[in-house]
C-alpha cells in the first residue's frame, strides 16, 4: 500500500518538475504531499548549483528518479512490470522506459496468455470466474 502512494507520489514530483523546479509550485501541484517528504525528493533527485540557492533538474538525477520509481514498481509488481502503462503514465517513450529497465537489469518480453493470467491480481481473477 505505502508502495504504491511513494510511487504515486514520485510520478507526480516527475511531473511536476518537468520543466521548473519551484517548490511552492509544487506544494501548489502536490497539496496532499506532505512538504517533508517534497524535501526529500528535492534533496535527492535535484541539484543545486555552486553560489546558488536555486535547485534544477539534471538529466542524471531525472534518471535517477526514473529508475528509483521502476525499481519500486518491480518489487510492487512482483518483479514483472508492464512498461507500456508506465510510459503512457510519465508521457514518455516506451523505448525510453524500457532502456531505463534494462539499466536496472531486467529482461523486456512480450508475455503470453499463461503468463498474463498468472500475473493477474488475485482479485481479478476470482472476479472473472465469478465469484465477485
Amino acid at each position: 500500500m505505502y508502495k504504491n502512494a511513494h510511487i504515486s507520489t514520485m510520478i507526480a514530483f516527475h511531473k511536476a518538475t518537468f520543466k521548473n523546479v519551484n517548490k511552492d509550485v509544487i506544494q501548489q501541484k502536490l497539496p496532499m504531499v506532505p512538504i517533508v517528504v517534497i524535501d526529500g525528493l528535492l534533496s535527492r533527485f535535484t541539484e543545486t548549483a555552486r553560489g546558488s540557492v536555486e535547485a534544477r533538474k539534471t538529466s542524471e538525477k531525472g534518471t535517477m528518479l526514473l529508475t528509483h520509481m521502476f525499481a519500486l514498481c518491480l518489487h510492487v509488481d512482483d518483479f514483472a512490470t508492464d512498461t507500456s502503462v508506465l510510459a503512457a503514465d510519465l508521457s514518455m517513450e516506451p523505448a525510453k522506459v524500457n532502456m531505463l529497465f534494462r539499466s536496472l537489469g531486467c529482461k523486456i518480453n512480450k508475455l503470453t496468455p499463461s503468463d498474463l493470467r498468472r500475473l493477474v491480481c488475485p482479485i481479478l481473477r476470482e472476479r472473472s470466474k465469478g465469484l465477485f
